[in-house]
């Protein structure tokens, strides 16, 4: 079995302005979907993946290679002539109908068609980071994903995630609806109770409710792909031609699919999320340095539009001044 494991990241530069250009053409003529998923505040640049980078560095040595995806702009600092890096540009991988995309979804959902990428992979979006040493087998055993599994019914506000359950739905035989992973202990307590609780309602529905979603790096292969495409080849289509997101429609999906679609099959391996990794949401009392000590692995520093325009560069200032001192030195990654 090819043990490699490659990391795959979503690069943007949002101030860019030939790619703000050509955001703005489409936004104003072709947009669907909420302010939240297409505003300003999901393009900011925080000026920090180099940070990123030297995360990787020296908490995942053992890394293959590191796909960076990026519309064709790249940080002036990168060394793109690193053997592990692999600069990728949309159009490499990405059908030429669908282009321009400025839909994170459609991008993830071609992530398997990257030239040279590994069976395994992880896909990072570049708002997280490694904080403590990891090794392969927190993301893959034998080939198989690590995840957390807890069923959690959706919220009728959260449309994406209902559209994942009711593709998911179509995808996978209620055979499956009962797995002995679902009570391993591995998941965690919490988790494990939660999925006692839920039992009585998954058998009288007779259908997957829900999973509770991770906001970290996600563990993918490229057969899990393979058979989602294959069994929901209309909603792959109808992702790969939005060219922003949309989740007011039905077939408006996003990657969390394919690790919804491994905990429904069995194909994965329990894992406690909760100690793993940790989701934080930018704001102005966060003590970074305090954060950056903590024992979690992975942190997501989530930008989102709860963080006031004028707020914005100090937050971020903050937070990279924490990340300068935890991360002084360059890595080979830049020049």
């Amino acid at each position: 079995m090819d043990n490699k494991i490659d990391f795959v990241i979503t690069y943007l530069d949002g101030a860019d302005p030939d790619w703000e250009k050509e955001r703005d053409f489409y936004r104003n003529n072709q947009q669907k979907g909420t302010a939240h998923e297409n505003g300003n505040s999901r393009y900011r640049n925080m000026d920090n993946f180099q940070f990123l980078l030297r995360s990787i560095e020296r908490f995942a040595p053992w890394v293959n290679k590191i796909h960076i995806v990026t519309w064709g702009h790249v940080p002036k600092w990168l060394n793109v002539n690193h053997p592990k890096i692999n600069v990728v540009n949309h159009k490499e991988f990405i059908p030429e109908a669908y282009l321009p995309t400025f839909n994170s979804n459609a991008i993830e959902f071609s992530f398997d068609k990257i030239p040279g990428i590994s069976e395994c992979f992880v896909n990072f979006n570049d708002d997280m980071f490694l904080n403590a040493p990891t090794l392969p087998t927190d993301f893959f055993v034998n080939g198989k994903p690590c995840l957390q599994m807890m069923h959690a019914p959706f919220m009728p506000s959260d449309a994406l995630f209902s559209n994942n359950i009711l593709a998911l739905n179509k995808a996978v035989d209620t055979k499956y609806l009962i797995n002995k992973k679902m009570f391993s202990l591995k998941n965690g307590v919490f988790a494990f109770l939660a999925n006692v609780y839920m039992l009585p309602m998954l058998k009288f529905y007779g259908h997957f409710l829900g999973f509770r979603e991770d906001h970290l790096p996600a563990p993918l292969t490229k057969t899990l792909y393979k058979e989602l495409r294959t069994k929901l080849p209309d909603y792959f289509e109808f992702v790969g031609q939005s060219k922003f997101r949309n989740s007011q429609d039905i077939k408006s999906i996003s990657d969390w699919v394919m690790l919804d679609y491994a905990r429904a099959t069995a194909e994965f391996i329990p894992m406690n999320s909760f100690k793993f990794g940790k989701l934080v949401n930018l704001d102005k009392e966060i003590d970074f340095d305090a954060l950056f000590k903590s024992k979690y692995k992975i942190l997501c520093l989530e930008d989102g539009d709860w963080v006031p325009e004028n707020e914005f560069d100090e937050v971020v200032n903050k937070m990279n001044s924490a990340f300068e001192k935890k991360f002084l030195d360059k890595s080979e990654f830049e020049l």
